[in-house]
């Protein structure tokens, strides 16, 4: 039987999503649809160097042409330091104490497979995602 709150008892539905690239990834866009969501929008620059010791490296933008990723980024410890600090791993690395800067992913990439930073940064469209449309709106 419907209480006050309608046919539906259920008010807060959870998604939990264990990194960063996969809420850019999978919700980014979603801020098209409901502004209170901590995502991306086409007036923002969002975009990862190939290079991060490079400052005249090419960049790669976050678009929303993102289909399916396969294969799969990096995700092992080295892979996700690199990823955040936007340096390869290494002991002597880990010692500077760098700041998490989150401009790693498009070299990390590229790194192990030439080629595939344009699909790791890139999101899904809302309408490739219908549950999570549906979610946030």
């Amino acid at each position: 039987m419907a209480g006050k709150e309608g046919p539906y008892p259920i008010k807060t539905v959870v998604v939990l999503v264990q990194e960063n690239r996969s809420f850019d990834h999978m919700l980014g866009w979603m801020k098209l649809l409901n502004p209170d969501i901590d995502g991306v929008s086409s007036s923002q620059d969002l975009s990862n160097p190939l290079n991060t010791s490079d400052p005249s490296s090419a960049r790669i933008n976050f678009g929303d042409e993102s289909v399916y990723v396969d294969p799969d980024p990096g995700h092992s410890i080295q892979d996700i330091y690199e990823q955040i600090f936007g340096e390869p791993w290494s002991e002597e690395s880990a010692k500077k104490k760098l700041a998490p800067t989150m401009q790693g992913f498009a070299q990390n990439a590229n790194r192990n497979r030439p080629g595939m930073a344009d699909t790791v940064m890139n999101g899904f469209k809302p309408d490739l995602v219908p549950v999570y449309k549906e979610l946030v709106t």
